[in-house]
């Protein structure tokens, strides 16, 4: 027999050679079993509790090693009913394949529950390894979360139920209960699994809040988060577990200086304290959000939430759930595209939600950069621009690709066939333009075909998106519809009409966002002699005379005077250069 010293470097390089070629086998069958039929396809998602064969995974009463053993013995015969190939490669795929289960049965039989301390922490939701001297190699593969195949949803299924079904029977909680079903139907596993989100990783020693920035404060939870609806709280259990835990209470938005915006409060769990149970657990991160605020305003839509919502959930490629406090529903409706483009899960109101949901990730709160814009080197993970925003969003919309040119320039028909078109938007109340019959004919004597436009009258937004890209340049007067710019193919034009007075915060508003989008900005600034200022309140009055005396007097005075009383009254002469500099970019 040797030394025992030998015997136990033999053991080691026997237990290290097949702890390598394991996986690799386990992936590979995962291929063989998709292509031979033997399991029905789900394009969807994951089912924790089922495998595909009916056969429920985690039959109760058992001892650790049994069950495990059992599990292996069932994988055995699963691989057993795969027909045999012909070809010599798969046929060496699957000797290696019972090898590996022989290897794993051999270590397996002696373990016994007491000799597993990791489970517990498993079935916690920890993201740890185990090491033990006896039992490395065995209690890293039972307690590592397993890594999703991101191949066909079809081998993404086969590799979840043969890999994870028959080493996650000892993750079951002491609980036992049916899977829940959340607002949308999908099944949710209440138990910690093996397939677990990893991309995250807890920060030992540092703040789980960041209050530092002037425009937002964000949380962000990584390992076990406790998502509780009906509180508006989100529990944080860290690990190791201290005797002080902390608190914050989150304003959900990107306006944090905005006293009226739902806050959500993220609490640390102390030892001294029980964690609440999860009543569904999940595999993806969460992001909790508020809606309210200025919302209802397209402007504020899109600068207040849907931005930092992109810089937020982009990084998840869909694979995140949001959690809206404060919502509006005609918001989730408005903007379903969008939302959809973000996440393939169900968004959950979250204030009506009584579940308390579990997850390995949880961002409280919402970046942002600045007013509809976007930093690239302040992005997570990625160097997201507004161009990617906009992009992102005529996807949404199914808009014609990035590569696809602006209107005038893809129509193959004679130039002196085709005219440049202009879509006009119209305002209603302030700001308006009041000579609009003129500014139409100068229009029509430039060159434009002209499609008149009020935000306001289409509730199909889609199909107003589809009007918007069917346009070579958008003009109007300062205001929130000329957000929707963002439905313009790159290389447009936006004819940008200041309204007299508001100058100083024109570009930051709509100038430099279309620049950043890949859009040509035209800047018109109003004189007073074209503002109704003047004949409301004379020459020689500060308002007309001296608008930076009266800007001093703070916003609040800003907008009653030159954003709500004002109209506009077009020199079409005076801004005639103005749509040659369009032309100019258009053609």
């Amino acid at each position: 027999m040797g030394s025992p010293k030998a015997a136990k470097s033999m053991v080691k390089q026997r237990i290290w050679r097949h702890r390598l070629v394991a996986p690799f086998a386990a992936v590979l069958i995962t291929a063989v079993v998709v292509f031979s039929g033997l399991f029905a396809q789900d394009p969807s998602e994951f089912i924790g509790t089922r495998s595909h064969l009916g056969v429920h995974c985690r039959e109760r009463g058992w001892s650790l090693g049994f069950r495990i053993r059992t599990g292996l013995v069932g994988f055995s015969n699963l691989i057993s009913k795969v027909q045999q190939p012909e070809d010599l490669p798969t046929r060496r795929i699957l000797q290696q394949l019972h090898l590996s289960k022989n290897w794993m049965l051999e270590i397996l039989s002696p373990i016994k529950l007491s000799k597993a301390p990791c489970l517990q922490q498993a079935r916690e939701g920890q993201q740890r390894q185990c090491r033990s001297n006896e039992k490395e190699a065995v209690e890293d593969l039972v307690c590592s979360p397993a890594i999703i195949v991101k191949q066909s949803p079809d081998a993404t299924n086969v590799a979840h139920t043969v890999y994870t079904c028959f080493l996650d029977s000892h993750l079951e909680p002491e609980e036992k209960q049916s899977p829940p079903q959340d607002q949308e139907g999908e099944e949710t596993s209440a138990k910690s699994g093996l397939v677990q989100y990893t991309t995250c990783t807890p920060r030992t020693g540092a703040t789980v809040c960041d209050l530092s920035n002037q425009r937002y404060d964000i949380c962000e939870l990584c390992g076990d988060a406790r998502a509780i609806g009906r509180s508006s709280t989100v529990m944080y259990v860290p690990q190791p577990l201290t005797s002080n835990g902390e608190e914050w209470n989150i304003p959900a938005q990107s306006r944090k200086s905005l006293p009226w915006i739902k806050k959500v409060t993220v609490k640390t769990l102390k030892a001294s304290q029980q964690a609440p149970s999860c009543t569904s657990r999940h595999t993806m991160p969460a992001i909790v959000f508020a809606l309210g605020g200025f919302t209802g305003n397209v402007w504020h839509d899109v600068s207040d939430v849907l931005v930092p919502l992109f810089l937020t959930a982009r990084q998840f490629d869909q694979d995140v759930q949001l959690l809206v406090t404060d919502n509006r529903p005609w918001f989730i409706k408005k903007y379903s595209a969008i939302l959809r483009r973000l996440t393939r899960h169900s968004v959950i109101d979250f204030d009506a939600d009584d579940e308390v949901r579990c997850y390995p990730h949880v961002i409280v709160g919402l970046r942002s950069h600045r007013d509809l814009g976007i930093d690239p080197d302040s992005t997570p993970q990625k160097n997201y621009t507004m161009v990617d925003f906009r992009l992102f969003v005529r996807e949404a919309y199914g808009l014609p690709a990035p590569g696809v040119d602006i209107p005038y320039r893809a129509d193959k028909d004679e130039p002196e066939k085709k005219k440049p078109r202009m879509m006009l938007i119209e305002r209603g109340k302030t700001r308006r333009l009041v000579n609009t019959p003129d500014v139409l004919l100068g229009l029509g004597w430039f060159g434009f075909e002209v499609v008149r436009a009020d935000p306001r009258t289409h509730s199909d937004l889609e199909e107003f998106a589809r009007l918007v890209d069917s346009c070579d340049a958008m003009m109007g007067v300062h205001g929130a519809g000329l957000t929707n710019m963002v439905f313009l193919r790159s290389g447009a034009a936006l004819v940008h009409v200041v309204p007299y007075g508001v100058e100083f915060m024109a570009d930051g508003f709509y100038g430099a966002p279309a620049r950043d989008m890949g859009l040509r900005h035209v800047r018109y600034s109003v004189g007073p002699d074209e503002s109704t200022l003047l004949e409301k309140y004379g020459r020689n009055h500060a308002v007309v005379r001296d608008p930076e005396a009266v800007r001093s007097g703070g916003w609040e005075k800003v907008g009653e005077v030159y954003m709500t009383e004002q109209d506009v009254v077009l020199n079409v002469t005076r801004f005639g250069p103005s749509l040659l500099k369009a032309i100019e970019f258009i053609v």
